[in-house]
């Protein structure tokens, strides 16, 4: 079973996503903060792929791929945002984020980019 990590500081939207990944047949590691996410990586947690809100407070999302990339930099990315624009989609890319995704998102398409996201990892050998 896969693990992903899913980092937004928005409560509802984390149980929701992090129901709908369940369905799908991934285990969830929630947080709502990029400090405790970290904190898992750090402590050595198993993690496939992470999914991480791009406006959190403390730590917004670059901050924390940076700060994972440091950990972790093969592990793939998918960044969220309720607030796209073109500088911070750059900027993701440039730090090798997998997909960067509008929300909402439907079930579906989070699960097609979920799957295509592991399935580029499995195929780098990561």
């Amino acid at each position: 079973m896969k693990t992903i990590l899913l980092v937004d500081d928005e409560l509802e939207i984390l149980k929701s996503l992090g129901e709908i990944l369940t369905r799908f047949g991934y285990q969830v590691i929630a947080k709502q903060a990029a400090q405790e996410a970290l904190a898992s990586v750090k402590d050595g947690a198993n993690i496939d792929l992470v999914i991480t809100d791009y406006r959190m407070p403390g730590m917004d999302g670059l901050e924390f791929l940076n700060a994972l990339r440091q950990m972790d930099p093969s592990v793939p990315v998918i960044m969220l945002t309720a607030y796209g624009a073109v500088e911070s989609y750059l900027k993701s890319l440039s730090l090798g984020v997998f997909e960067y995704v509008n929300k909402p998102i439907k079930a579906k398409d989070l699960g097609r980019i979920v799957q295509a996201a592991i399935n580029s990892a499995e195929k780098t050998g990561t």
